[in-house]
């Protein structure tokens, strides 16, 4: 009976065989070779990367640009106590408002700038005095209810849009959001990456130099995901301010924000 042994250099490890044929012989010598490979080549690898010394530093950029998207979404509410009212209504004010939104002379809005987004019917559990003077006490009423969704880049007429929406039936601005489109992100992505880059190099050649060292080669970059937060606005419009106010409903979208953030790891000389 005859036994190889297998010792790797820095770990006490023997593996035995036991082999009685050249046939076993051969396979075993080759398994061998697998093996050393496998369990020497790792552990030179790890040792030659603990020996770098690193530092790590993440980099934050951030560019500040006017949004060039509005979403609006605008509600048509109608309530009843005959649930089939209360839909006939509702689609009469919808055709109304969507007719005054793509109206050239109103909301000049095209087809793919506007559109509903969702539609729902559902029991009023708590009527105010308003509908319990109507309809009496103890009656059962319905709501239904339909979303107008509008996304353009008509920043400049967001008032104007509103306010021709709820004074031609649309109950009130649900959300109201200002954004970027994806070209404008994209753009403004490099230039907030090119920030964060700088600052990290920044950071780490002053730290080094701190330390009497000097800053080596790049050994590793994560880039996060960059942030852009829409603005919103959640004022409750009503139709009867609208409708009383002469000018459109004044809305300053103000600045949206773009950022990206970087880690680096760099070599330490």
């Amino acid at each position: 009976m005859t036994f190889a042994f297998v010792e790797v250099i820095g770990k006490r490890m023997r593996i035995a065989f036991n082999f009685d044929t050249m046939h076993t012989h051969a396979l075993v010598s080759a398994l061998l070779v697998l093996v050393i490979v496998a369990l020497v080549a790792p552990a030179y690898a790890a040792e030659t990367k603990e020996d770098i010394p690193l530092i790590q530093v993440t980099g934050s950029g951030t560019i500040k640009a006017a949004p060039d998207r509005v979403q609006i979404e605008l509600t048509v509410v109608t309530k009843n106590p005959d649930v089939k009212a209360a839909q006939k209504e509702n689609a009469r004010k919808m055709d109304t408002v969507m007719s005054a939104l793509r109206d050239p002379s109103k909301g000049n809005l095209s087809g793919r700038e506007i559109g509903t987004t969702s539609y729902s019917i559902s029991e009023v559990y708590y009527p105010d005095d308003a509908l319990k003077a109507k309809y009496g006490e103890g009656v059962t009423i319905y709501q239904v209810s339909n979303t107008i969704s509008i996304e353009t880049e008509k920043i400049d007429r967001v008032g104007d849009i509103i306010d021709i929406a709820v004074v031609s039936g649309a109950n009130a601005v649900s959300s109201l959001q200002f954004t970027l489109s994806q070209e404008k992100t994209a753009e403004l992505r490099k230039e907030a990456l090119a920030i964060a880059v700088n600052k990290a190099h920044t950071d780490a050649e002053t730290v080094v130099a701190a330390m009497g060292k000097s800053l080596g080669d790049v050994h590793e970059v994560t880039v996060d995901e960059s942030y852009q937060p829409p603005i919103y606005y959640n004022q409750d419009y009503r139709s009867s301010q609208l409708a009383a106010a002469a000018p459109a409903t004044p809305i300053e979208p103000g600045a949206v924000e773009v950022t990206a953030r970087v880690t680096a790891g760099y070599q330490i000389l």
